[in-house]
């Protein structure tokens, strides 16, 4: 199963920092399941459910992420998904990682590294890696009213 780890993440640092989190992002999940099927719901589709094992096997060392349509969609899925992580975070405590902490060569670098040690694991959770251990957190500024 596939934890949205880095969201509580960052959202307990934003109530660290004296905010407080708002239940609307579990209620806005909760809603994303198709009530007509007795599966589980899904909540995180597209290319972050890739296998570590498959994008590392199918990367070539060294000629970044931009040698492939395959690894193309997993850095935009990458960007994407921690660019999400920072709206919600932001939302709900005032606080977002600075993407600009590392580069993108140093993003998929780190990506490719978390997938490499942990072949039984997703696109997502190197994400999450990258935005638990990587990236700067920093108070988002007051909206002007």
């Amino acid at each position: 199963m596939l934890s949205l780890g880095p969201i509580g993440n960052v959202v307990q640092i934003g109530v660290a920092l004296g905010r407080h989190p708002m239940p609307l992002l579990l209620a806005s999940l909760v809603g994303l399941g198709n009530p007509t099927v007795t599966q589980e719901p899904i909540v995180i589709s597209g290319t972050g459910t890739l296998s570590c094992e498959r994008l590392t096997g199918e990367t070539l060392h060294g000629r970044g992420y931009a040698q492939s349509k395959l690894t193309v969609a997993t850095f935009s899925w990458v960007q994407g998904y921690l660019s999400a992580l920072n709206v919600v975070a932001i939302a709900q405590a005032g606080v977002f990682a600075d993407l600009r902490t590392i580069t993108e060569e140093e993003q998929w670098t780190d990506i490719l590294e978390f997938c490499r040690r942990n072949p039984d694991r997703f696109v997502i959770d190197a994400a999450q890696e990258i935005m638990k251990t990587r990236l700067k957190i920093e108070i988002a500024l007051p909206q002007p009213k």
